[in-house]
């Protein structure tokens, strides 16, 4: 099982990745822990949280090893390239998955393991086929990627339906579509190549362009609304709003005008609005 170096198992679980979804669910647990004290197992959580996230993405890596085989970005990972089998991927997939599970049971019981169990449907048993039927896949894959903070808050015994939570979760859905879209974007021919159906709505590139900068000013106006109800009746709750809109503009007219740095306004934004988000409740 040790067989394989430890490359190829850092790539399976893509790490960065890993470790943002990570600081999603510690972000849910710290956000219960500032409203009502108590932020319960988040270590525990997050690590969960990590460790699910790496088995979903071998998984994953198992699901499209022959279509990254096509792609300049994807053809080096283990499975992709063949060295390694998919009887270990798929183990290595259940291993992480499985420990992962484990650490969202102990940390929040039955309600934190079901969401566990609700990404992996989403992502690998929802998301990950339709990626090569529809780009609506993209809509789908935005729910397992605002499940993060969720868990989080439900480790620390927090409830599905509170509407703080809920709040968190649809800025991060917002956040999710845009996000990957514009790298998808970044990397248009390598999905063509693959035959991956993410791009593929027949639209005009200018069209597109425009499609999605709406998409990002709803994100910003979401994050802005948010951050001004979450915080008290004082500057800062005028003041983090306004200055998140600003940004929200910005990101707007590079996303309009298929600008480099609406991409990376995409990748500040989200650790940028929920530090405000924390500073507003304060």
């Amino acid at each position: 099982m040790i067989a394989e170096p430890f490359c190829d198992v850092a790539s399976l679980i893509r790490p960065r990745v890993s470790l943002a979804v990570a600081a999603g669910s510690f972000f849910g647990s710290f956000y219960h822990g500032q409203l009502f004290g108590g932020s319960g197992h988040a270590f525990m959580a997050a690590a969960g949280a990590f460790l699910l996230c790496g088995g979903c993405s071998a998984l994953n890596q198992v699901q499209e090893r022959e279509r990254d085989a096509r792609m300049e970005r994807t053809r080096n990972r283990p499975l992709a390239s063949g060295r390694m089998t998919t009887a270990r991927g798929m183990v290595w997939a259940a291993l992480f998955s499985l420990t992962g599970l484990a650490l969202f049971f102990r940390a929040g019981g039955w309600p934190t393991l079901i969401a566990g169990l609700m990404v992996v449907a989403v992502y690998n048993g929802l998301y990950t086929p339709l990626k090569r039927i529809t780009p609506m896949a993209l809509l789908a894959g935005g729910v397992a990627g605002a499940a993060p903070p969720v868990t989080g808050w439900l480790a620390a015994g927090g409830g599905w339906l509170d509407p703080h939570i809920l709040g968190v979760a649809v800025i991060f859905y917002l956040w999710q579509v845009p996000h990957f879209w514009l790298l998808a974007e970044k990397h248009r021919q390598d999905y063509g190549k693959a035959g991956f159906a993410v791009l593929n709505i027949g639209l005009t590139p200018v069209f597109r362009a425009r499609l999605m900068a709406v998409w990002v000013a709803a994100y910003f106006v979401g994050l802005g609304c948010f951050a001004g109800m979450a915080g008290p009746a004082s500057m800062r709750a005028i003041v983090l709003p306004t200055m998140l809109l600003a940004g929200g503009a910005a990101a707007w007219l590079a996303a309009v005008n298929r600008h480099k740095p609406a991409l990376a306004a995409m990748h500040l934004s989200l650790p940028l609005g929920l530090a405000s988000l924390l500073f507003a409740t304060v």
